[in-house]
């Protein structure tokens, strides 16, 4: 095989790049037990490979003398990086269903490695009309011949055995190699328990979330209606959600975990999902759903450069696409399928990738082409195609001579189709018809999440339209770069509120008084800092009037709104709450003179000093006002006060 050698800190990968040829391995380092130099008269620059099953792998490189010799190096120092991970690979194995079918394991010693729910309360499908001992052999001589779990060379052969079904007790780490999530889990392991054990007593929104949909979720399979079943699925999704605080729990996370729980251990279920949300489906499983959204897009485009005819139907009908078609690439097909054809789906999804959601929607559309072009409207497309799946185990040709000829169905159909006529969609296709397109989607969506967010507000504070559409731009402005700074830190974040530092950041996009130039910098720096911190904290604190030390943007538009739509009276009570710090309803000497400080630095970037003899003009003023307070103490110590009436 041709292809491409790509070395990294922990993997050497390894691609076929001969069109027709399937032949991809994943391995990593720690997995290898021994690297040879060789060489003959064909091959000069060559290296061999034996891995932890002891098997052998040949790499002829093309290449330099000097780039030989750079790759063995690197290749070296990594190996050594990666040779402490090694002693956890027996203790791994252990928890592998294809270690015991190749060693030839008991039943009993076989069924006591970790499986889906599957394993108590049976599988889906016959496992006699599914062939599944048949299949069991045949992935044996695989596993044999090209490694098995973290070893695994996919060939041509593994691709036909993925395609032709797999085999119930495997289905699981075969998900969990073709996807990567096996990796993932074998540099994790204990994480999946630490999760659960270190947040047992906590609460989150996200808990909630997963509680009203556990009883939704494959309520058709059964052991979901037992508290088993429910609790095996509870534990997984509330792991995902501490794992992921941001993303936490979302609307069909519950039907794909539930799917692959019956094939997969709680702990291989947990580490797929970590896959699929984060690498195979970005975006699918959130609040906007802006990954689905997204490939009903590239869905519709495909469409329309490989059916233009329906594709043209469809939008003179007004029929929308995504009606029917986004719920099959939220649920990878569950929810719509028969639950044993769903599998098979998922069985080539994680194989291929994405790019199969697409082959077998377009695949589905153009074999029910016909009656398609007869629909109408909404209702009759989905009737259409709720019909057509509910006929996926008929036979494709009944009446036929041949018993393997009888055996075929229409799901079987259905995969020809996908991958004989659509095999020009390939991941790379998705990759870039995703990154060309995202920019639009994430627009969109981010223009009716600003419209919802507007119109959900309680409170206008006597801002226009226009005007809260800005302070809702320069608000999440601020939170953008207030969550690039935490990734980097590494720290919490607070998704919808500011804090202080990100408030001042706010204030200075709003006004000019609030950016410390650096004149203010230069003259008299240390005081002008402390003044502006004082007033920020001051303001700050006006705005957060449910004393929660952040400010929503409901906070925000109101204290705002106070300040440019307040008339002159209500203005004044804002200065005067903001530095009478002890809220006694009075200014002392003290507070008045902080007053005073703060109105030299709001208008200190004004071109004249005529701000100079108003600020004194008002100093004079107020303490000619001034008068005892009609307290008892007061009046003993003489003290006199700025009362609100009087700063009037």
């Amino acid at each position: 095989y041709t292809g491409q050698l790509s070395l990294s800190e922990s993997f050497l990968t390894f691609s076929s790049t001969e069109k027709g040829l399937f032949f991809e391995t994943v391995l990593p380092l720690y997995a290898i037990r021994r690297v040879e130099r060789v060489s003959d008269k064909d091959h000069v620059f060559s290296i061999k490979l034996v891995n932890w099953h002891h098997g052998t792998v040949v790499f002829h490189l093309n290449v330099t003398k000097q780039e030989y010799d750079t790759f063995s190096t690197e290749l070296t120092t990594n190996l050594r990086q990666q040779i402490k991970f090694m002693k956890m690979m027996k203790q791994f194995m252990t928890t592998c269903a294809s270690e015991a079918l190749v060693n030839n394991k008991t039943p009993e010693e076989f069924d006591a490695i970790p499986g889906g729910l599957g394993l108590l309360f049976e599988f889906p499908g016959d496992p006699k009309k599914l062939k599944d001992r048949a299949k069991m052999r045949e992935w044996k001589k695989i596993f044999l011949e090209h490694g098995r779990n973290l070893t695994v060379v996919k060939t041509p052969r593994f691709a036909k055995l993925v395609r032709f079904g797999l085999p119930n007790r495997l289905r699981g780490e075969l998900w969990e190699t073709c996807s990567g999530a096996i990796y993932q889990r074998f540099m994790n392991q204990g994480l999946y328990e630490r999760l659960l054990e270190e947040n047992k007593d906590k609460n989150s929104l996200s808990r909630e979330e997963i509680e009203k949909d556990l009883n939704r979720s494959l309520p058709e399979y059964s052991a979901y209606q037992t508290p088993q079943g429910i609790d095996s699925l509870r534990r997984v999704l509330t792991a995902y959600s501490w794992k992921d605080p941001e993303l936490g729990y979302c609307q069909a996370m519950n039907i794909v975990t539930s799917a692959i729980l019956i094939y997969m251990s709680e702990e291989q279920a947990f580490f797929t999902l970590s896959v699929l949300c984060d690498e195979m489906l970005p975006g699918y499983y959130s609040t906007s759903m802006y990954g689905a959204l997204l490939d009903q897009i590239i869905f519709e485009l495909l469409l329309e450069t490989t059916m233009p005819v329906l594709f043209n139907h469809f939008k003179k009908a007004d029929i929308q696409l995504s009606v029917a078609c986004l719920p099959w690439f939220l649920s990878l097909y569950i929810n719509s399928m028969p639950l044993m054809y769903a599998f098979r789906v998922l069985d080539c999804f994680f194989m291929d990738g994405p790019r199969i959601l697409f082959q077998i929607g377009l695949a589905i559309l153009k074999i029910n082409g016909d009656e398609l072009m007869q629909a109408t409207d909404d209702g009759a497309f989905i009737n259409i195609l709720k019909s057509y799946f509910n006929t996926l185990d008929d036979p494709l040709y009944p009446d036929s001579p041949s018993p393997k000829a009888r055996t075929l169905t229409k799901f079987n159909a259905l995969l020809l189709v996908a991958y004989r006529e659509f095999n020009g969609i390939t991941g790379e296709k998705i990759t870039e018809l995703r990154r060309s397109h995202q920019p639009k989607v994430v627009a969109g969506i981010g223009s009716f999440t600003k419209r919802s967010a507007l119109r959900n507000l309680d409170h206008s504070g006597n801002l226009t339209k226009e005007e809260q559409s800005i302070v809702y731009d320069k608000f999440y402005n601020v939170l953008y770069y207030k969550k690039v700074t935490n990734e980097q830190k590494q720290q919490p974040r607070y998704d919808s509120r500011v804090d202080q530092a990100s408030f001042e950041l706010l204030m200075c996009s709003f006004a000019k008084w609030a950016k410390l130039s650096s004149d203010d910098q230069a003259f008299d720096q240390e005081r002008q800092a402390k003044v502006s911190s004082h007033f920020m904290n001051r303001l700050f604190k006006q705005f957060d009037t449910n004393n929660m030390n952040s400010l929503s943007l409901q906070d925000v538009i109101i204290g705002i709104g106070s300040i440019v739509k307040g008339d002159h009276n209500s203005q004044i009570k804002l200065f005067f709450d903001l530095h009478d710090v002890d809220q006694d309803g009075y200014l002392s000497k003290e507070e008045i003179l902080q007053f005073s400080e703060t109105l030299l630095w709001l208008f200190r970037n004004t071109s004249d000093e005529s701000h100079l003899n108003a600020v004194s003009t008002f100093l004079h003023n107020a303490f000619e006002y001034s008068e005892t307070k009609q307290e008892t103490d007061a009046i003993e110590d003489g003290e006199k006060y700025l009362s609100v009436a009087s700063l009037r």
